[in-house]
């Protein structure tokens, strides 16, 4: 009767094994902005990532502190007059961009200003702007009009 040698196929089903656990256990990520199971309430909003796009309404505006904007999505106009750079969403009022720096975008609308914070949202006049990045005086953000 011949001898079988299970030995040498021992180890390549062994690392087999250990791979296949690898790529499983790898597998159970958490993602930032998500609920923990069994965690409380979330408090703070989820903001979209910088390269998702916005909704049918919504607009992603690119503007630097130099005057440099430009915007897609739902349309709008983008204005930089004397310095002064405004910009509006589908067919919102304009709303300008008082400043770009590392604290955020701030932004002028119906006589009052709001700071939103790279990675924050908030409402602005009649959007909800949500700022995913502020770097060297540019930034990105989303314009969703409000309710």
């Amino acid at each position: 009767m011949p001898t079988v040698k299970i030995l040498p196929a021992l180890p390549r089903l062994l690392a087999g094994a250990a791979a296949a656990a690898l790529l499983t256990s790898a597998c159970a990520t958490t993602v930032p902005g998500e609920a923990t199971p069994g965690a409380g309430p979330q408090t703070s909003r989820a903001v979209p990532a910088p390269d998702s796009e916005p909704s049918a309404q919504g607009c992603e505006v690119r503007a630097s502190s130099t005057g440099s904007i430009s915007s897609s999505g739902a349309g709008g106009r983008t204005v930089t007059t004397n310095g002064r750079t405004s910009f509006s969403c589908g067919s919102g009022p304009l709303i300008a961009i008082e400043s770009i720096d590392g604290s955020g975008v701030t932004f002028s609308a119906d006589g009052a200003t709001a700071t939103v914070a790279p990675g924050s949202a908030a409402a602005v006049g009649p959007y909800e702007i949500s700022v995913g990045s502020v770097d060297g005086g540019a930034a990105e953000f989303q314009v969703e009009p409000s309710g």
